[in-house]
């Protein structure tokens, strides 16, 4: 058996995946039209939209509404409004 030296692994725990926050232009219904990458680009198709509603019994509950969206530059992103504070971010 391997005896426990007590010593802390990771003083700096790595976050893989940190979202990045973007402005994102949206229609009246929510769907995002443009998003600000180098400059504007329009969304040229929504692949898939997904909505996540977790941890609601904790202090800081996550609701979220995601889209992997084509811009019209042919880009590929994953990017979700935060329906608690109502900012857009990209998933990385």
């Amino acid at each position: 058996m391997v005896q426990d030296s007590g010593k802390t692994l990771h003083t700096n725990p790595v976050k893989l995946n940190d979202p990045q926050p973007l402005q994102v232009r949206e229609d009246k219904s929510g769907f995002p039209l443009t998003v600000k990458t180098t400059a504007w680009q329009r969304v040229a198709s929504i692949e898939d939209r997904w909505r996540i509603d977790d941890e609601w019994w904790r202090k800081e509950p996550i609701s979220r509404m995601y889209y992997a969206v084509i811009l019209a530059s042919g880009q590929k992103m994953v990017i979700y409004k935060d329906l608690i504070d109502s900012r857009w971010l990209r998933q990385k």
